[in-house]
């Protein structure tokens, strides 16, 4: 518990640090830092033994500084799948780290340089307080399973995240953007995917047979143990702000 709660602060105090600093050039390095730890956990978690794999992933990230994101990480999935093809092998499963987390890696980075990072911080927190709130929640509440894929979360608890993490979404949505319907909207399409992020990355590693994606943050697990609310949130994010 020690260790959880020092590792909690120390990841709370970097995040601020990287906000307070903004810097465009450091951001897009570090987001790169979490791909290369999220791929080489989704490889884990895929059971592919490629490890190389996550050095093609970073050429395709180093891309994504000069052109859209989104049509990058296509490019990757399609290269992946034709050079499958050519040579004629039967592991379609190498293509599936270029989709998650890859892809919405990609999608980070898209949404703080183009919109700033004040979207990211509406992302994070929104989906900060989802968690939190389904954890309280579920914990006082929670009398019904949500899924077999995560028989410790209950309809409740993931419910009570949700409302409670779409009303702290509206009020940093608030200091973000502008028009009450889109930012109730977004903040709430976010937090409902990011119930569906956690849901996957536990069926993931139901499916590995392990507790955490990695063991790279004492206490808290992998990255991508830390990350999965916001992969699945930043791709309704994204959508809801091209309405």
């Amino acid at each position: 518990m020690q260790s959880r709660i020092i590792t909690g602060v120390l990841m709370f105090v970097a995040i601020l640090v990287v906000f307070f600093i903004d810097n465009y050039i450091l951001n897009f390095i570090l987001l790169g830092v979490v791909l290369y730890f999220a791929f080489n956990e989704s490889l884990k978690l895929y059971n592919i033994d490629h490890k190389q794999l996550v050095f093609a992933a970073l050429a395709f990230y180093v891309l994504t500084y000069f052109t859209n994101p989104i049509f990058i990480a296509i490019l990757a999935i399609m290269l992946v799948a034709s050079i499958l093809a050519h040579i004629k092998s039967e592991n379609l499963k190498l293509v599936a780290p270029f989709v998650y987390p890859t892809t919405p890696i990609f999608m980070m980075w898209m949404l703080y340089s183009e919109y700033g990072v004040g979207y990211l911080v509406w992302l994070i927190l929104s989906v900060v307080a989802s968690d939190s709130g389904a954890f309280f929640v579920g914990k006082m509440f929670g009398k019904h399973p949500l899924s077999p894929s995560s028989p410790n979360k209950t309809i409740e608890g993931a419910a009570g995240g949700v409302a409670i993490g779409t009303v702290i979404g509206c009020i940093v949505g608030n200091f973000v953007t502008e028009g009450f319907f889109q930012i109730l909207f977004s903040s709430f399409l976010v937090c409902v995917f990011a119930v569906w992020g956690d849901l996957f990355e536990s069926y993931l590693k139901r499916l590995c047979g392990v507790k955490d994606s990695g063991s790279l943050f004492p206490g808290h697990g992998g990255m991508l143990d830390r990350i999965d609310g916001y992969l699945f949130g930043v791709v309704a994010l994204l959508w809801s702000l091209s309405w």
